[in-house]
């Protein structure tokens, strides 16, 4: 169990970093993170396959193979930003219900279809030429920093004393800092879609990420043959379901003792939590 503590330690700390990275460079209007942090967006999957970077695609494919969606929970600026509104809204309550889909049923066939339809629709849209980039992680979070929060920046005493300072200084940012507000709709539409995924976090977790997003759904698929994956042993688990309620995926069934390896986002959350060490991640 201690070992699983410092693992998933380790998983959050890197997201954090990647998470700030992201800000920062979305944030900056000096343009001076974007180069120190082209290699992080290049990382991305969207972004790596509009560029057609192979060695991207590849690095995700492979990392995908090796332990499931970690780039769900670790390099996906959306993703992350979700794990921090549960964190903020819950914090470390335990008394929380599990809303995981039962396995099999209706409810199963209906959210598999509805994952499907989304990944469908926004593969097709891309191969015809449509705009969907509304169902992409990392352009939904760059749009709201950038259309949102970054003219604020600009229009702010800290942006006037960062120009003032660099005149003084004569560096490469003696540019006028331009408060350019884009068009309103736009704000409206970049905050408002970002407010209705944090609010669905703090109600249900990723559900966004587990239902609409379809790099979600095309990792998860891939999860399914990951070579280390979240497995419950039955002899040591002894149903407290702490783990159950910890899953910010809603995947884990302890009620038949499985997990749904295409929402798990490798989060190591229920190996943290479970008293026993009976979530074990093997072949």
């Amino acid at each position: 169990m201690r070992k699983m503590v410092i693992i998933r330690s380790v998983r959050v700390f890197l997201a954090t970093c990647f998470l700030l990275a992201f800000t920062v460079m979305f944030l900056d209007f000096t343009g001076t993170t974007a180069g120190w942090f082209s290699w992080l967006r290049e990382l991305q999957f969207m972004p790596a396959v509009l560029a057609g970077s192979a060695f991207a695609l590849a690095f995700l494919l492979v990392l995908t193979l090796i332990a499931g969606r970690v780039y769900c929970s670790v390099m996906c600026p959306l993703g992350v930003f979700q794990d921090f509104v549960r964190l903020v809204t819950l914090g470390r309550r335990r008394d929380l219900k599990s809303h995981a889909t039962p396995c099999g049923g209706a409810a199963a066939a209906v959210q598999g279809w509805t994952r499907i339809g989304f990944l469908f629709t926004f593969a097709g849209g891309g191969l015809l030429g449509l705009h969907f980039a509304w169902l992409d992680p990392y352009a939904i979070y760059g749009r709201f920093v950038s259309f949102c929060l970054t003219p604020l920046l600009k229009a702010s005493p800290f942006a006037q004393s960062i120009t003032n300072w660099a005149d003084a200084h004569g560096t490469s940012f003696t540019h006028a800092v331009e408060v350019v507000f884009p068009a309103m709709g736009f704000v409206i539409a970049a905050a408002g879609v970002v407010a209705f995924i944090a609010a669905l976090a703090a109600w249900r977790g990723r559900t966004w990420c587990n239902t609409v997003c379809p790099v979600g759904t095309l990792l998860g698929a891939i999860s399914k043959f990951a070579w280390l994956r979240p497995r419950i042993d039955e002899k040591d688990c002894i149903s407290c379901r702490l783990c159950e309620r910890t899953c910010r995926a809603h995947c884990i069934h302890i009620d038949v003792k499985a997990i749904d390896h295409t929402k798990c986002v490798s989060c190591f959350d229920c190996s943290a939590v479970c008293p026993k060490g009976a979530i074990k991640w093997k072949r």
